[in-house]
């Protein structure tokens, strides 16, 4: 860049350049991925916490089993930190076999996810992904970390335990549900959190999908041309331009045809452009920026923008107006705060253009965006070697015109290729697709959080009514009901429950409402935690029923 500001002064001293990975950049379809996958990402770890308390409950439920083992291995001279480091290899191996297979899984899920288009067109769109040594190791060592943390507590309980106490007891010690009763609270509000965000997350996409584009899809088609190779000017991709808008809108079933540099929801998204605005002025002197299009009379017609106020553009072979600009609602608004905007000047680089009209402010980047501002140019005053052929069918499938396009287009210049021939419709699922497959993945993470929930609960309710077996034997012996027995003890758990949701849903409110600026939804927002507490109920409902049959002879023989 220095050195082209030093051959060229007058042009280029002042612009300056930026390298960024990829990812960052301000164009392409990734930034449409990152706010999708960064949510994905979260729900990842939030799943691994989710078993890894499943874990750790298992972990410390069979800790309490093998307390008079423990207490026996003390007593014969083993010390804490030998039964510690037992304890601990015992987690390690069982870590590492879970990464070892979470491995295979990803590799599997990997190729699966290759071979699946995104979109099924001319040319299908599909994921190159693939699992790395960096993912590996990642993997293990992520696995490995998780194994050591959630049985350190176990393992340090254990280490710690009297032998006399255990010996004397003759038995296995109580075992105390706190920290498991803590645990299961904690999957709840991590389920819920993640439940809700997908629910969220699925209603958003169906929302999208039902969304006003600002522009009519259906029955338009849309092919590409490159002349960059032919070495003309710009007054020669002008006369081309004119020569191809004339043949085409000859074609039979053709409504209208018009030319564009880009299209609305494209990936790659629109260029903007740098501008001063006549009558409004920067204190700081610095430009304006809007999103920008080049193209043709026409094109409006073509893709079913309304005009609001002026007219189009005129014709590529007019030479009595000045250069000239369309403006949509959402820069009238911005910059114009609702004045009038025919007839005002706006100066791009050296070229000043004349507002003729204003039309309805339409989707340009993605679906969801805030109202953005657009300045239309046309060909006229910009020529371009490459443009968007745009042509509206009156009536019938739009795709039955490619032949006549591909026809009218070599009678005006043989040796042009055309492609990318799609229809207007399947350009914006492309952009639709990118926002399906967060949608999609969280269609089955949701379920899956909700089953390991569902488990965790089983498992400490069914654990705690296995060593309250002798309890619930007195009560039944003293009078209570099987009904009584199974109400008490589904209570207890619920009440767990319900405290985990509602931190859980303290936590998605508050960061939904302050940060992503969003209302409460009653649906997602009341629904969710009802599904929540059905799937809760009916995990807690079979250990319930397995007391509430708890013969009282037998529990308090094996007393």
């Amino acid at each position: 860049m220095r050195q082209l500001a030093v051959d060229y002064p007058e042009s280029n001293a002042t612009m300056t350049a930026d390298v960024l990975p990829f990812w960052r950049a301000s164009r392409g379809p990734q930034g449409l991925l990152l706010q999708g996958l960064g949510v994905l990402q979260g729900v990842m770890v939030v799943l691994l916490l989710a078993v890894c308390g499943n874990t750790a409950n298992l972990v410390l439920a069979r800790a309490t089993g093998r307390t008079r083992e423990m207490g026996v291995r003390l007593a014969v001279g083993a010390g804490s930190w030998r039964i510690a480091r037992l304890l601990l290899v015992e987690n390690l191996v069982l870590g590492i076999a879970g990464s070892v297979v979470g491995v295979l899984i990803a590799l599997w899920g990997s190729n699966a996810l290759r071979a699946v288009p995104i979109m099924s067109t001319q040319f299908p769109v599909r994921f190159q992904t693939s699992v790395n040594e960096v993912g590996l190791l990642f993997a293990i060592l992520l696995g490995t970390i998780c194994a050591v943390l959630f049985g350190l507590a176990p393992a340090v309980q254990l280490a710690r335990v009297a032998p006399h106490s255990v010996l004397r007891a003759g038995s296995a010690m109580a075992p105390s549900g706190g920290i498991r009763h803590v645990l299961m609270g904690a999957q709840v509000a991590l389920a819920l959190v993640v439940l809700i965000a997908a629910g969220l997350f699925f209603q958003s996409f169906q929302q999208t999908q039902d969304a006003d584009p600002g522009f009519q899809p259906r029955g338009v088609l849309l092919a590409a041309y490159d002349l960059t190779g032919r070495g003309m000017d710009g007054a020669e991709s002008k006369m081309f331009a004119e020569r191809l808008l004339t043949r085409l809108r000859t074609l039979p079933n053709v409504e209208a045809a018009a030319l564009a540099t880009s299209i609305p929801l494209d990936i790659h998204g629109l260029p903007a452009r740098s501008f001063s605005l006549e009558g409004r002025a920067n204190t700081d002197g610095t430009l304006d920026r809007s999103l920008s299009n080049t193209v043709t009379p026409g094109y409006f017609t073509a893709m079913g923008i309304p005009l609001l106020a002026g007219t189009d553009f005129a014709e590529l072979s007019d030479t009595t107006l000045p250069p000239q600009a369309v403006v949509n609602d959402a820069f009238v608004q911005r910059y114009l705060e609702g004045g009038d905007a025919l007839g005002r000047w706006i100066a791009i680089g050296e070229t000043d253009y004349r507002v003729a009209g204003v039309v309805r402010t339409s989707l340009n980047e993605s679906f969801g965006e805030p109202p953005t501002p657009v300045i239309y140019l046309s060909y006229r005053d910009r020529p371009s070697r490459f443009g968007e052929m745009h042509l509206r069918t009156k009536l019938g499938d739009e795709t039955m015109l490619a032949p006549s396009l591909r026809h009218a287009v070599r009678e005006v210049d043989s040796a042009l290729p055309i492609y990318n021939v799609r229809t207007l419709t399947q350009h914006v699922e492309m952009n639709l697709a990118l926002r399906k497959i967060p949608a999609q993945m969280f269609l089955v993470l949701g379920p899956m959080i909700l089953v390991l929930a569902a488990m965790g609960i089983y498992a400490v309710v069914a654990y705690s009514v296995a060593h309250r077996t002798s309890e619930i034997g007195v009560r039944i012996a003293l009078g209570a009901t099987a009904a009584g027995v199974r109400r008490q003890v589904i209570g207890e758990s619920l009440r767990v429950v319900l405290a985990g949701a509602l931190v859980g849903w303290a936590l998605i409110a508050y960061g939904y409402t302050q940060f992503l600026r969003g209302t409460l939804d009653p649906v997602v927002f009341a629904g969710v935690p009802l599904l929540l507490l059905v799937v809760a109920t009916a995990a807690c409902w079979v250990p319930a029923r397995r007391a509430s049959l708890v013969d009282p002879m037998v529990a308090l023989r094996a007393q």
